[in-house]
Formats: C-alpha cells, sequence, structure tokens
C-alpha cells in the first residue's frame, strides 16, 4: 500500500482538503469570506480575498499536483500560521474556551508540520524523477 502511488494522491489531497475545501466555500460565498477577515480582526478587502483565494487554491493545486508543491506547501503553511495566531489566541482565554482553543491551535501546528513534511517528500519523488525524464528526452 505505501508503495501503490494512489497512496501518495490520496495522502497529498488529504492533506490540502481544509484548504481547497475552504477555498471553494470562499469562492462561492464571498460575503461569508469577507465576514471571517472582520472576525479575526482582519479589514475586509477584495485584495485579500484575491490572495486568500490563490493560497488556499493555489496551493493546494500545487501539492496535489507536485508542481511546485514546496511552494505551495510553504504558502499554506505561512497562511495557517497567521491564521492560527489571529483566530485561535488561545493565551487570551480561560477555562474551557482556553481549552478548546488551545487544542485547535495545536492542530493547527501539526498540519503546518504536514506541509513541511509534503514539500520535502515531495522535493524527494521530484527529484527522482527528473533524471529518467531528462534520459528519455534523448538529450
Amino acid at each position: 500500500m505505501l508503495d501503490w502511488k494512489g497512496t501518495n494522491v490520496l495522502a497529498r489531497i488529504g492533506l490540502t482538503l481544509p484548504y481547497w475545501w475552504s477555498g471553494i466555500e470562499k469562492l462561492f460565498h464571498p460575503m461569508a469570506a469577507l465576514a471571517e477577515f472582520q472576525a479575526t480582526g482582519l479589514p475586509p478587502s477584495w485584495a485579500m480575498y484575491g490572495l486568500l483565494l490563490l493560497v488556499q487554491l493555489g496551493g493546494s493545486l500545487a501539492i496535489i499536483t507536485n508542481r511546485l508543491a514546496w511552494l505551495g506547501a510553504g504558502a499554506l503553511a505561512v497562511f495557517t500560521a497567521m491564521a492560527t495566531y489571529l483566530a485561535h489566541a488561545f493565551w487570551k482565554l480561560e477555562g474551557a474556551q482556553r481549552f478548546a482553543e488551545m487544542n485547535t491551535f495545536m492542530e493547527h501546528i501539526a498540519l503546518i508540520s504536514g506541509m513541511v513534511f509534503a514539500a520535502m517528500f515531495l522535493h524527494k519523488i521530484r527529484s527522482r524523477q527528473e533524471p529518467a525524464r531528462h534520459s528519455n528526452s534523448g538529450a
């Protein structure tokens, strides 16, 4: 199962699921996306909305297709770090709410780590494929 190519693709789709799902939702519900900006303390702007779609959908696509996966993973990791800091500031809370937000914060740290692993793993796969492509090109 670990050597099956489909496992790799399914894992990339699963890792990026929260991002592409959120991006598709935001694409079809732009006003809700702008309200989400405001809820995290950011000024709602169409430029930020476009950038968010680019990062969530473009980053996911880069990882799923393994085309500039390092860039997609990096963009999603930076986005996740910023969003986590803004939306899940558990250190400002008390009691059960603090505990819940701390758990969400830690889950997001795990997602960031997953992006680092994805970038490393996909880079290795890509670098192994490159010599084979060049030797088959007749060069």
